[in-house]
């Protein structure tokens, strides 16, 4: 009996002393297990990242994009007012593009930077001196009244002239120069018109073509050729009353201007309205022939038999001219 009792006593002994060098042996690698775990989980216990101010780069970033889109519009403007000064004189252009290119609360400074920069500062003045003046003129031009008597011409030159007082010569010709151009060449025209009928057509023409050569550029981009043709042709038909005169006279000026190919497309179009005008004139003939003979027939028959006859006569009448 005691011998069991004194093996349980060393078993019990040896399980302790094996636990406690398991224990031991293990403890380091556990504990350092545990601390990774812990280092993990609870990163207050780590020294921190500096941190990055995203909003700082955000308005950095947009800062950036604001001056890039800035010098975008500058260069347009600048851009835009060299174009007016290699073909100046039509202001109102002018401000149409300005107001597609630069159309923010910048405007107004960018027009200022690029005037103050532009190479040509004779000009640049010139040009800012008209911008600043054109709020004068427009309300100048507001309260302006005209005599109803007055012809075209002269009602033009006091515009004129109110644009030099309120303007600047420099500034006004600046602004409206193509216009004041194309407004000669039309009163030139017009006064050409009215001394006509003491003229020989030869001598009509040859006005006509000093005239036009006068004004080449405007005649060649605002008449063309088939205003240029059109202008000639009213001052060769005045006092023609003849109808195979006025078409001899239309030949020979459609084959001065244009090409014998358009020439016959001419010619087509014109036989093609003459067989239009044609058929028209025929059928309002044959319609009223129809509404004489259905009233005549009116007192004979029932409203609603005449209607049907009507409408069906008229219907065949359409279908024999228009289809």
């Amino acid at each position: 009996m005691k011998h069991f009792w004194l093996i349980a006593v060393v078993l019990s002994l040896l399980v302790i002393i094996v636990g406690a060098g398991i224990w031991f042996g293990l403890s380091p690698s556990y504990a350092a297990s545990k601390l990774d775990q812990t280092q993990t989980s609870s990163p207050s216990l780590t020294k921190p990242d500096q941190p990055i101010d995203l909003q700082n780069k955000l308005t950095d970033a947009n800062n950036n994009e604001s001056k890039m889109h800035q010098q975008q519009q500058l260069e347009s403007i600048q851009k835009i007012i060299q174009a007016f000064q290699n073909n100046p004189g039509n202001v109102t252009q002018l401000f149409a593009q300005l107001q597609q290119n630069c159309f923010d609360a910048t405007c107004q400074a960018l027009l200022k930077q690029a005037l103050a920069e532009y190479p040509d500062q004779q000009f640049a003045q010139t040009l800012k001196q008209l911008f600043e003046r054109f709020p004068m003129y427009e309300k100048a031009m507001q309260a302006k009244i005209m005599s109803t008597q007055m012809t075209p011409q002269q009602r033009y030159q006091e515009i004129w002239n109110l644009r030099e007082q309120t303007l600047g010569q420099k500034e006004a010709q600046l602004g409206f120069g193509e216009e004041k151009k194309f407004a000669s060449y039309q009163f030139a025209y017009g006064e050409l018109l009215s001394r006509a009928p003491q003229m020989t057509q030869q001598q009509r023409l040859q006005e006509l073509a000093e005239l036009q050569q006068q004004y080449k550029d405007l005649s060649k981009n605002i008449d063309g050729q088939s205003g240029s043709y059109d202008k000639a042709l009213k001052l060769a038909l005045i006092g023609v009353t003849d109808p195979a005169q006025q078409q001899k006279i239309t030949q020979q000026l459609r084959s001065s201007y244009f090409s014998p190919k358009e020439v016959a497309q001419f010619a087509a179009r014109e036989q093609q309205v003459d067989r239009q005008q044609q058929q028209v004139e025929s059928y309002q003939s044959e319609l009223a022939t129809l509404n004489q003979e259905m009233n005549q027939r009116k007192q004979s028959l029932s409203e609603n038999i005449w209607q049907q006859q009507y409408q069906l006569r008229l219907e065949q009448l359409r279908q024999k001219h228009f289809n």
